[in-house]
């Protein structure tokens, strides 16, 4: 056990305060006497709790605090059982939580649930969940102090400035300062000083009304079923939230417009735009070597305008665009976070929903709520044929028996998919009650755009095609041009319910639609309930359901609970995106084995395999590398790859490197258009081959970042060939990073001397 003492509210509060004693202890040498100590200086029985978590998103270590104490708790790992045994007990619906040492029962019995106790943090929702997930541990009293601000951004500066009083008694500047760095990377200090502030809060009266009227979390009066559900759904948003990049290297027009401190630039390619956030900073470096630090003001299509501050006159042409800092949350996701906080609190039942217990708890019993009407669909299909596995599926679509309320249409790539999801509409549409309205969702633009452009060709065209200004505006107008006859754009959304309803008219028919397409991202949008009025959420048909995470159902689930009657999850289970052998690997080095394995046809090492560029040397070029010999030998492989007829990408860390490839592809007369990537831009793709230039061959640079290597090895469907100098990655300073262990995993038959052996393998 150490101890420490420095003056903590001279950083963060105006109002000075006395020394603050610190204790930093290991969950193993926890006494009952050290627990009583931070029991007996809490003021009014008031603590303040904050935690940081490991690169896994599990929880690392919790600080208790009171006005002169704080004690902070260091976690070991949760104890793991046997994969094998975990996949074993999964596939048969038991829940297995992890055993509760001694410490910890002392925590959760001295602090955690003390009756006489109340405990006020930030996102309090998911400490409570990583303490049950990881440590079957509950908690009691709990604040969420987030829950006062009036800001609809929980994670802003500005919700933390009101949940601890306002800009008249804090430092706005340290502020920041403390809470500017991601959870997981928290040190000692400063969880310990955001768990002080958090009691500080508390104390004055103020703030003391505002915490009072908030609802808190006991999980003791939760359910372990739904408890871990609702702990699966967070950590999960956290695992997928913790992914972003935090560095993209924006494509951008070299020129560039300059008016009263406000920058102007274009960008040219979608993924890797300048987006709306108030977190992110952008940073423009001249050809005149200057660098200019801005944030975004506007965005309009590929216009991105960059409020700067100490830039007097126009700056010349720009050289790069970095946007540093993770993205904001999406509307969807803000919605999912705020569910689960709000079913917590017991502000909201969605754990007695029958969909939710569907999903989620399916040993509980689900009472399903009488349909809107009896009135049976038939198939109907007039303008194409169904084969027999086509017709059931449509049959069990349609249907409204209680146990065709969730249904799970799987099929292979080829099956038919889209003409069973084209048949099931015709035939609700056409032949069942007028009432019954249908909404078709899929993970992206693309995919939905898919579904309409079939609807459209087999003569149903009484749909609607709702799409965000984002998207299509400057960017995809040409993917909609057969569609301009079902098209609505998000920025035209409004007007009142006769403006809504004269855009659902079907000119040719003179009727309202049934039909409406959209994202599952776009059911968050918070003008949809115009739409939802009149075309209630009732039948939902998910396509590519496979592509979409189970939590990311649950806005829809909470939003629509009321009209939604059926759920159709159309997809193919049977798809991992890696090879075994690449899956394995990171389950193992990056989830400590709790990545789900499914099934994958592509059991052979042969998937993965390096290739030694010995003469390969980094240079620097700009403020990005380039390697040149690897450059050559990735176009070698591009053009074997292509002469294949294989649909592959290239990756590589730094974007010197990704123009220098792109402009070569080119000149050898080689597919170059949307080939070759930086890989924080082609964060969520994947491709059946990826080409990885690897750059580095002194410093680790960009592989000391587990997580960002992690996105560059996980992109592969079918194979992966990693570019770079063997000594290097197997002797020199890149041994211990991820992309070292997976040499060293994949052994000495891996390493190729030549790109001609990609032919022989």
């Amino acid at each position: 056990m150490t101890h420490t003492s420095f003056t903590l509210q001279q950083n963060i509060y105006k109002a000075k305060h006395g020394p603050i004693t610190i204790e930093d202890v290991d969950e193993k040498n926890i006494s009952s006497l050290a627990l009583q100590g931070i029991i007996n200086s809490a003021s009014d029985a008031s603590v303040g709790v904050a935690a940081a978590y490991h690169p896994d998103c599990s929880l690392s270590s919790l600080a208790f605090a009171t006005l002169t104490r704080v004690f902070i708790v260091h976690f070991s790992a949760a104890n793991k059982q046997d994969p094998q045994q975990e996949q074993k007990k999964k596939k048969k619906g038991q829940e297995q939580l992890p055993p509760a040492s001694r410490g910890r029962i002392l925590i959760q019995d001295q602090i955690l649930c003390n009756i006489g106790i109340k405990l006020y943090g930030y996102r309090i929702d998911r400490i409570a969940l990583a303490l049950f997930r990881d440590f079957s541990l509950h908690i009691n009293g709990a604040i969420d102090i987030l829950s006062a601000s009036t800001t609809d951004d929980r994670r802003s500066l500005q919700a933390i400035m009101n949940a601890l009083g306002g800009e008249g008694l804090l430092h706005k500047d340290n502020v920041e300062t403390l809470f500017a760095h991601r959870e997981g990377s928290a040190k000692s200090k400063d969880v310990a000083l955001q768990a002080w502030v958090a009691c500080r809060a508390s104390t004055f009266d103020a703030m003391a009304l505002k915490f009072a009227a908030i609802s808190q979390i006991d999980t003791n009066t939760i359910p372990d079923i739904h408890l871990s559900a609702l702990a699966k759904i967070s950590r999960d948003a956290e695992i997928m939230d913790s992914l972003k990049p935090t560095q993209v290297v924006n494509n951008v027009n070299a020129d560039l417009s300059f008016k009263k401190g406000s920058i102007k630039l274009e960008c040219t390619r979608f993924s890797t735009r300048i987006m709306k956030s108030e977190s992110q900073v952008i940073h423009i470096e001249t050809l005149n070597g200057k660098t200019i630090t801005g944030r975004v003001r506007r965005i309009n299509g590929k216009q991105a305008h960059i409020k700067v501050q100490g830039v007097s006159n126009a700056p010349g042409k720009v050289l790069s665009v970095t946007t540093f800092g993770r993205a904001d949350l999406t509307a969807a996701e803000s919605v999912r976070e705020d569910v689960v906080l709000r079913t917590l609190q017991g502000n909201i039942t969605l754990t007695k929903h029958p969909f939710f217990r569907s999903i989620w708890a399916p040993s509980l019993n689900v009472s399903w709520p009488p349909l809107c009407t009896s009135t049976a669909s038939s198939v109907y299909y007039p303008n194409g044929l169904l084969n027999y596995s086509q017709y059931c599926a449509v049959e069990r679509i349609i249907s409204q028996a209680d146990s065709d309320r969730l249904l799970l249409i799987q099929g292979p790539p080829g099956t038919g998919k889209t003409t069973v999801i084209a048949a099931s509409v015709n035939s609700m549409i056409n032949t069942g009650p007028k009432e019954r309205t249908v909404w078709l969702v899929a993970h992206s633009n693309v995919a939905v755009k898919n579904i309409a452009e079939k609807l459209d060709k087999v003569g149903f065209r009484n749909f609607k095609l709702l799409v965000s200004k984002d998207f299509h505006y400057d960017w995809h107008e040409h993917l909609y041009e057969r569609l301009e006859h079902c098209f609505i754009r998000s920025d035209s959304f409004g007007g009142g319910p006769v403006a809504v309803s004269r855009r659902l008219l079907n000119k040719h028919t003179n009727e309202h639609t049934r039909v409406i397409l959209c994202t599952l991202s776009m059911l968050s949008n918070p003008h949809i309930e115009e739409f939802t009025r009149q075309v209630p959420v009732q039948t939902v048909i998910i396509d590519e359901a496979s592509q979409i995470e189970v939590g990311d159902y649950l806005p829809l689930l909470r939003r629509f609970q009321r009209s939604l009657q059926k759920m159709v999850f159309i997809g193919d289970d049977k798809q991992h995106r890696m090879p075994l052998v690449i899956g394995s690997f990171i389950s193992r080095h990056v989830y400590t084995h709790q990545l789900l394995m499914t099934v994958h046809d592509i059991t052979s090492n042969n998937a993965c395999h390096f290739l030694d560029v010995k003469k390969g040397q980094q240079q620097k070029s700009g403020k990005s590398w380039i390697n040149q010999q690897e450059l050559y030998v990735v176009i070698k492989l591009a053009r074997i790859y292509n002469n294949q007829g294989k649909q592959y990408r290239i990756l590589t860390p730094y974007d010197g490197q990704r123009s220098a490839i792109e402009g070569q592809l080119k000149s050898a007369e080689l597919p170059w258009e949307d080939k070759c990537f930086n890989v924080d831009s082609f964060q969520g793709n994947e491709e059946d081959h990826i080409i990885i230039s690897l750059v580095r061959t002194q410093g680790v640079g960009f592989l000391k970042n587990s997580r960002r290597t992690n996105v560059m090895l996980t992109r592969c469907k079918k194979s992966m060939i990693i570019c770079t100098n063997r000594d290097f990655v197997t002797k020199g300073e890149a041994a211990g990073t991820l992309v070292g262990k997976l040499a060293l995993t994949m052994g000495p038959d891996s390493w190729l001397d030549s790109p001609d052996r990609v032919n022989k393998t």
